[in-house]
């Protein structure tokens, strides 16, 4: 049997030298870098997009006409009330007035005082 000197399997770069190598595997290199690259820059423009999204969402919100959501917010409590069902009982309105009253007798000769202080009146002798 005699041995054959050739290779039994032929390279693919076999014709192409060190040069046509270092080409070859550069180009795969740099296709590898383009793909992935793309790949990156499509997933943050889908990431910015829907961000962007989120915050047009939120600016249309907060930019609602002036005092639209005061004024939406007065009148409901004005209905809330308005209605017969939560009005106070009677004894509880009439302990109220008179807490007040107590406290309106108590405070009433500093700010007599504060007021005449502030209008520059002379100081009427204490009663």
């Amino acid at each position: 049997m005699e041995t054959s000197q050739e290779p039994t399997y032929q390279s693919a770069d076999s014709g192409l030298g060190p040069i046509g190598r270092f080409v070859l595997k550069t180009v795969i290199i740099c296709a590898a870098i383009i793909v992935s690259g793309w790949i990156m820059l499509d997933l943050l423009d889908d990431f910015a997009t829907r961000r962007m999204e989120i915050l047009e969402r939120t600016v249309r919100a907060a930019t609602v006409p002036p005092g639209y959501r005061f004024w939406a917010k007065l009148e409901g409590e004005l209905d809330r009330l308005a209605d017969p069902r939560t009005d106070l009982p009677p004894e509880k309105k009439q302990k109220i007035l008179s807490q007040i009253k107590v406290i309106s007798d108590r405070w009433r000769p500093f700010f007599v005082e504060a007021a005449s202080a502030i209008k520059g009146e002379p100081k009427k002798a204490p009663r």
